[in-house]
């Protein structure tokens, strides 16, 4: 069974709509849009400055973050955070990094990549790739590991197909966070989990994912990675929860490729990874052992 903090925590996200509200379908998410675009960008706090060597640069115009215990450190992540491809990094992803940093001795370069509607998907998945190669300049592929959360995690993948068929080499290891892999919500078992999902929802998914495609088909691999080539990726660590309509497609994923490590736990939300109750620190252990490995 789940922990109490997890509960109690899925059961404010549900009553509240605390998350949801933002990932309603229709009208209300371009108002909800264009509601977090005037409110302040969320930014790693002074404390979480003060006990990391934390700083900020520009990238082809976006701010790239750059997140390193102050005692040096072993491996690197490159971090596409979460947000439906609509919104930037959240309170939640900064302290998760932080943690990640400063707990397991990881350097993080976390990218503000372009969002949508300002942008479409062909310019975030260059953007990514660009990233992706300006990192190699400085740091081998084998002390790299890229990954991310729920969007995040679906712009891993594409960035991972796209350096692939650039002649790029892999980095050492991938880790797949809830990852949203199909625009289209049409799997039959996320019907069944929509009710119990707290943070999501089909239609909400569904039209950030138009938005997102731009001119671009939904099927697209750059939009929906699940239909593109995953051939030649280096080893993944997928983790899904039970009660995210986003499981479906890591499902599907896992059954195409059983080789690689996959964890859903029963009675999870989405991106409860990312998150400080017992489940997720639990979590966070496995993820930096896969990435220190």
């Amino acid at each position: 069974m789940a922990s109490l903090q997890a509960r109690a925590f899925a059961f404010f996200l549900r009553t509240t709509g605390f998350v949801r509200k933002n990932f309603t379908g229709g009208p209300t998410l371009r108002q909800s849009i264009e509601k977090a675009r005037q409110a302040p960008r969320q930014l790693p706090t002074a404390k979480q400055q003060a006990k990391l060597n934390i700083r900020e640069e520009a990238f082809d115009g976006h701010p790239v973050w750059h997140i390193a215990p102050k005692q040096g450190s072993g491996r690197t992540l490159l971090y596409f955070h979460g947000g439906g491809y609509v919104y930037a990094a959240s309170n939640f992803h900064w302290a998760f990094l932080c943690h990640l940093a400063e707990a397991y001795n990881i350097s993080i370069i976390a990218p503000l990549y372009p969002l949508a509607p300002e942008h479409s998907a062909e310019t975030t998945t260059r953007f990514a790739l660009d990233i992706y190669r300006q990192v190699l300049a400085s740091c081998s592929a084998e002390d790299l590991v890229v990954g991310g959360d729920s969007a995040g995690g679906g712009l891993t993948a594409a960035t991972l197909m796209a350096a692939r068929d650039a002649g790029l080499p892999m980095p050492a290891r991938a880790l797949l966070i809830c990852p949203w892999l199909n625009a289209e919500p049409d799997h039959p078992d996320q019907a069944i989990i929509e009710p119990r999902d707290a943070i999501l929802t089909r239609s909400g998914i569904a039209d950030a994912g138009r938005i997102y495609a731009g001119a671009l088909s939904v099927q697209d691999p750059r939009v929906s990675p699940i239909h593109g080539d995953w051939s030649g990726f280096p080893p993944l660590y997928v983790l899904s929860g039970g009660d995210d309509i986003l499981v479906a497609d890591a499902r599907a994923l896992q059954a195409r490729l059983p080789d690689h490590v996959y964890q859903e736990e029963a009675g999870m939300i989405h991106d409860w990874p990312i998150f400080t109750f017992p489940e997720s620190r639990a979590a966070q252990r496995r993820m930096a052992e896969f990435i220190t490995a």
